[in-house]
């Protein structure tokens, strides 16, 4: 029985992470899925729009902001990728958008330039920023 109920708690942990589509991705897997951050010129090669939350372990806001993007994601699911990148362990992407405070997050319309957020506000407000990105 109480394996039964072990499994039960772990299938139910596995459930959730799969429909809250938020991916950890590092510097190297951005180029592949969504632009060359190095690049002289912005060419998304996404096919839909992308939000990257940059992040640290450490970071009590982040932390609070980790539920609040992966609701949104859901709310966003087929529309929109979201991916995190740890900024203690990419600091290369993190010159180039001269990320010097966290949360900040990367919002990637799939035409223009990546606008920037910096800062934890309530979900209402990503949603907002978000639409008037993506041009919804």
């Amino acid at each position: 029985m109480l394996a039964l109920v072990a499994l039960g708690a772990n299938a139910q942990h596995y459930d959730r992470d799969t429909v809250y589509t938020v991916h950890s991705i590092d510097q190297n897997r951005f180029k592949d899925l969504i632009a060359d951050w190095n690049a002289r010129d912005w060419v998304m090669v996404s096919d839909r729009p992308v939000v990257v939350d940059f992040y640290a372990d450490w970071c009590q806001p982040c932390k609070r902001l980790d539920p609040i993007l992966r609701q949104i994601a859901q709310h966003y699911q087929g529309e929109v990728d979201f991916y995190r990148i740890n900024v203690d362990e990419n600091s290369g992407i993190c010159d180039v958008f001269q990320i010097r405070s966290i949360p900040f997050l990367l919002v990637c319309p799939l035409k223009g330039e990546p606008k920037s957020l910096v800062g934890l506000y309530p979900q209402k407000e990503y949603i907002r920023v978000f639409n008037q990105a993506f041009g919804w």
